[in-house]
């Protein structure tokens, strides 16, 4: 790594929140690099405090408040290059965003904030456990949910990306169900994933059933109707 917006993109790799990144500016570092430390290769953030060569970008803007020979107001200026750093960042990530991604990140700042419930606030902390390529390709569902409107298909699509292994049924006769089978143990956890999903992407009149360890029968599917490995439904 040598910026720190590739500091910011490794920890959203990491798991860890931009929020908790802290931009330090260190003493006697490398001109060659603007992230300070020991090992130059290194992809991976290990420590949410991120050492920064504050001349190799900005010398115009900091070298006089970080001079060796200037003393005083020492935390307040580390608290203002943190507070300028992380704009900075969110400014050179912004650089070649599409629209989709504009939009992708409003609505992810609106459902974190509760705009859309305190429900919603908790799933999204939820599914940024699961890693930000899957939480990108949520938002970039519901980005397509506005455009159409309520989706089956959307939904369908948002379960598989969560849960790979998972199987969707619908009802050909036109009954306003979804039957799910993820094929694990049922959590309180993923329960709450999926009745985000299913707030997302389905409409009021359509119900969710939850299979969750065992398939329900199928008659004329041998595998799903082994005595004591299936669901009477």
């Amino acid at each position: 790594m040598n910026y720190a917006w590739e500091a910011a993109l490794a920890a959203d790799g990491s798991g860890v929140l931009r929020e908790e990144l802290r931009f330090v500016p260190a003493c006697g570092s490398s001109p060659y690099t603007e992230i300070v430390q020991e090992n130059i290769n290194g992809q991976e953030i290990e420590n949410p405090e991120i050492k920064l060569n504050p001349l190799y970008r900005f010398a115009r803007e900091f070298s006089a408040m970080f001079d060796a020979n200037l003393e005083g107001f020492e935390k307040t200026r580390e608290i203002f290059f943190d507070s300028f750093m992380h704009y900075m960042v969110q400014m050179d990530l912004r650089q070649g965003m599409s629209k989709q991604e504009y939009a992708m990140d409003g609505l992810l700042r609106d459902l974190a904030d509760g705009v859309c419930g305190n429900w919603a606030a908790e799933a999204v902390r939820q599914f940024r456990q699961l890693g930000k390529d899957k939480l990108n390709s949520i938002l970039r569902l519901v980005v397509r949910l506005y455009q159409c409107g309520s989706s089956v298909y959307l939904f369908k699509e948002a379960v598989l990306c969560i849960y790979p292994k998972a199987f969707i049924y619908t009802h050909n006769e036109g009954d306003r169900e979804v039957l799910v089978y993820l094929g694990m143990k049922k959590t309180e956890e993923e329960q709450k994933r999926l009745e985000f999903l299913q707030g997302l992407f389905l409409s009021v009149d359509i119900s969710m059933c939850l299979f969750w360890e065992h398939h329900f029968g199928i008659m004329g599917i041998d595998e799903t109707m082994v005595m004591g490995e299936m669901v009477v439904f």
